[in-house]
């Protein structure tokens, strides 16, 4: 599985396919706060980013499931 070690931040990033400034732009996010995100070891999602990330996708035609949100067990 190519996402083993990612965090939900790093796999959600990864299907977007854009830098990190234009990810933020998309998701109405602050550069830093996503960039924070995707060098945090843990790399939560929380409830707000999210439905962001969901709204964005969406608009986007990028498939996003409950796995690529969610940390690996």
């Amino acid at each position: 599985m190519a996402d083993l070690g990612k965090t939900p931040w790093q796999k959600v990033h990864e299907k977007f396919g854009m830098s990190p400034a234009q990810f933020a732009r998309e998701l109405g996010r602050h550069r830093s706060k996503i960039s924070r995100a995707l060098s945090d070891e843990k790399g939560l999602i929380n409830g707000k980013d999210q439905e962001l990330i969901l709204s964005a996708a969406s608009k986007l035609n990028i498939a996003i499931t409950a796995a690529d949100l969610t940390p690996v067990q």
